[in-house]
């Protein structure tokens, strides 16, 4: 069978997580994929739609068509999918928003199955259509170093700055104004690394005398660039569109075997066992306690670290959920009865 898997941008982050990384076991089954980015122009998407009609299923990612754009891919999608991976029904500051919720329930009426992040995102799915699946956002570890002789390095340098790392983009990177405080307490123990196209709307000032570096994102250098973290942290605010959130920074640091430190939004308290597999913080003086943990003990950050790696490797990934993104996305292959 032959997929059309439609997105915003090849590199971007939620594509890549939630499509592109099932390309090799698209091919070890015996099926194809061909990799569409929307045209920037009105005309020149209609275009694309009207080729739609030679897949067998069409997967759109994270993108609420215009009404009009709907109607004429749905005529030409013999099976269409819709992938979501965040509350896009909603504003950013997770304020409703009428014209995005009017698109959303029109994508998700007109898809023969939404695929959702999260139980927030299907319970928000579900009050449109009755026809979606719970696939959550996986790593594919593969594409990861080993674990072995990645703590030994480390604990034979104590007398080097711990990096705090966060990667993120220009959207996401103002939550970062919530813990530079916190990390400010440790001057002369710590640096900071961040990984993002921007960082224009975070306030560097607040980390005082701790050293920051910025390291410009690519899908290239990510993964190396992080490995230079001895932890990662992912604040959120709390509010209903980040609840939408699918932990994928979290899952990208416990990929590495780096301990997390995370808001208790989302999909990270489902990812997160505290204390043991990372660590939850609401509060500034939560993020200063768990950072005062982990700086202070290297053996606690191998032993989260390594618990986090497990959770990652056992339940979340690619290898193990590419069969039912498959399922789901193949119109012969669905299972019977969604979830």
């Amino acid at each position: 069978m032959n997929v059309a898997l439609l997105g915003q941008w090849r590199d971007r982050p939620s594509f890549r997580f939630r499509a592109l990384q099932y390309l090799p076991y698209i091919e070890a089954a015996g099926h194809a994929a061909t990799i569409i980015e929307f045209s920037p122009h009105l005309w020149g998407r209609l275009r694309q739609y009207s080729q739609l009609a030679k897949f067998d299923s069409v997967f759109i990612q994270q993108r609420l068509l215009h009404p009009f754009e709907l109607v004429w891919l749905k005529r030409n999608a013999k099976h269409l999918v819709f992938d979501v991976d965040d509350a896009i029904m909603r504003k950013s500051d997770g304020s409703p928003d009428s014209r995005r919720m009017s698109r959303f329930r029109a994508m998700c009426r007109s898809a023969d199955l939404v695929i959702c992040g999260n139980q927030f995102l299907a319970d928000e799915t579900r009050a449109q259509t009755p026809k979606l699946e719970i696939i959550p956002t996986t790593i594919e570890l593969n594409r990861y170093p080993a674990l072995s002789g990645k703590y030994e390095s480390l604990l034979k340098k104590p007398d080097s700055l711990l990096t705090i790392g966060w990667t993120g983009s220009r959207a996401t990177c103002r939550y970062l104004n919530e813990v530079f405080p916190a990390i400010a307490e440790f001057p002369g123990q710590v640096q900071v690394k961040l990984i993002a196209d921007d960082l224009s709307n975070c306030d560097l000032k607040l980390l005082k005398d701790v050293p920051y570096e910025f390291i410009r994102w690519s899908p290239e250098t990510e993964i190396a660039a992080a490995t230079t973290f001895d932890l990662g942290i992912m604040p959120l605010p709390d509010q209903e569109f980040t609840r939408g959130k699918c932990g994928c920074k979290a899952l990208q640091y416990m990929a590495l075997g780096i301990p997390a430190i995370c808001s208790p939004v989302g999909m990270n308290v489902d990812l997160i066992e505290p204390g043991k597999t990372g660590f939850l913080a609401r509060t500034a003086n939560e993020w200063r306690e768990a950072l005062q943990q982990l700086i202070a003990s290297p053996e606690l950050r191998e032993q989260v670290g390594r618990a986090g790696y497990r959770v990652v490797s056992e339940q979340f990934a690619a290898s193990t959920w590419a069969p039912a993104w498959m399922n789901a996305v193949f119109p012969t292959a669905q299972s019977s009865t969604p979830s």
